[in-house]
């Protein structure tokens, strides 16, 4: 590595770290619900304090801040309107920016950081943040669970794969789930399958080296933080697979990165 690569590799991270403040602009944004009423007409900070009994002054700072993040303008009268990227934060947008500052920031963030509960116990650290399992405290938490099943909506809403009758599909599942419960998952779906009926399997499988697929090796820290489970590769899908006694016919690498596997129980 010569010096200019080095540079930019801390550039690139400095840029990283000093993110914080526009994420922990958006998450207050979102989750005040500011961008709902300054889409309606826009509003001047003592109007939007009123409604949302805040303080006007520090309100008006913290629009300046989405001003400068191009989210919304300030017009002459003093009112505060979204812009057209701002709109992309109203509950109806078609966009998942506004669950994606929900969930990531919300629900994500403080397992991340505690990254090191994970290392020194081999446990998700998800629930030493919020006192339960993920899933548990999405049942519990039933906006918090609404933002997170809208998340995955949008997210996956250009999504096509393979259908039909007799097709089951798996799509980010097993990589939920350490090895003993993804086996017995696919199990489950064994069971309720017919001989030659299939089983799609879509998840982003582990590559041999960590550079040739960045995004799978985060995708296996979130498991390792948020569920215990953890992206696998393609050998060890396979091997997971045919324990449940299913058969692998094809596996087919997508444009995004996933891995398509079709399998039929034998």
């Amino acid at each position: 590595m010569d010096d200019a690569e080095r540079l930019e590799i801390e550039e690139h991270l400095k840029q990283q770290i000093e993110a914080y403040h526009e994420a922990a602009i958006l998450f207050t944004a979102v989750s005040a619900r500011i961008p709902d009423l300054l889409n309606l007409g826009g509003r001047t900070p003592e109007m939007l304090a009123s409604e949302l009994d805040m303080e006007p002054k520090p309100l008006r700072r913290f629009l300046r801040g989405l001003v400068t993040m191009r989210l919304c303008e300030e017009l002459e009268d003093g009112r505060f309107v979204l812009t057209p990227a701002g709109e992309a934060l109203v509950p109806d947008s078609d966009s998942s920016l506004r669950e994606k500052a929900l969930v990531v920031l919300g629900q994500y963030w403080q397992p991340w950081l505690d990254l090191q509960h994970c290392l020194k116990t081999g446990e998700p650290s998800f629930p030493k943040a919020f006192g339960m399992p993920v899933a548990a405290w999405r049942a519990a938490n039933v906006e918090d669970s609404a933002a997170f099943q809208n998340y995955l909506a949008k997210e996956e809403a250009g999504d096509a794969f393979p259908g039909g009758a007799d097709v089951h599909l798996l799509k980010g599942v097993l990589q939920q789930h350490d090895d003993a419960e993804a086996r017995t998952i696919l199990q489950n779906c064994r069971k309720t399958m017919k001989l030659g009926e299939r089983l799609i399997v879509c998840e982003r499988l582990m590559p041999e080296n960590a550079t040739d697929d960045p995004a799978a090796i985060m995708l296996d820290l979130h498991m390792m933080a948020i569920t215990g489970g953890k992206a696998r590769t393609k050998s060890e899908m396979e091997t997971l697979i045919a324990e449940a006694g299913l058969t692998v016919v094809e596996s087919k690498k997508t444009d995004d990165g996933l891995t398509v596997i079709d399998t039929r129980r034998r």
